[in-house]
């Protein structure tokens, strides 16, 4: 914890960022070492935010609208990218889920004697629904950005 030399500190600051110091806080200010320190220590600072004040340059509007408007849109764009990103990894699971649930399921209608006799086989349409179901969201994908 800090200790105080005096009391009056608190007024000595105030009455340097105003500008103000009055005849009493002066004398006070010449008697005591503690606030003529805190004066010079503050009023350096208060002459440099000053200083920094005057050469500070502002940007103009256009520049602050032009950066303003680019991060809007990049942010737009983060936002675009991440709801694809979600949608695409929820649809690839459902297409790993529906393609793994169709090759585990038997089809009660198929008769695989007749499929083996003319060698056609089962698991190509279902790799073909799988592939499907994972390249569809990619191409919407690609079909959207501008990039």
């Amino acid at each position: 914890m800090l200790k105080r030399d005096c009391e009056r500190e608190a007024e000595v600051l105030q009455a340097v960022s105003s500008g103000r110091v009055g005849d009493e806080l002066r004398e006070h200010i010449a008697s005591c070492p503690g606030c003529r320190d805190l004066l010079e220590v503050a009023s350096a600072v208060v002459d440099d935010r000053s200083a920094l004040i005057r050469e500070a340059r502002i940007p103009s509007s256009g520049l602050i609208w032009w950066r303003a408007n680019m991060r809007s849109r990049q942010q737009a764009a983060r936002t675009a990218v991440r709801t694809a990103s979600f949608v695409q990894i929820v649809l690839l699971i459902t297409a790993a889920a529906i393609a793994f649930a169709l090759v585990g399921t038997k089809l009660p209608s198929l008769d695989y004697r007749s499929v083996l006799a003319s060698g056609m086989s089962v698991t190509i349409p279902l790799f073909a629904l799988a592939a499907w179901l994972i390249l569809a969201p990619v191409a919407v994908y690609f079909a959207v950005t501008e990039e």
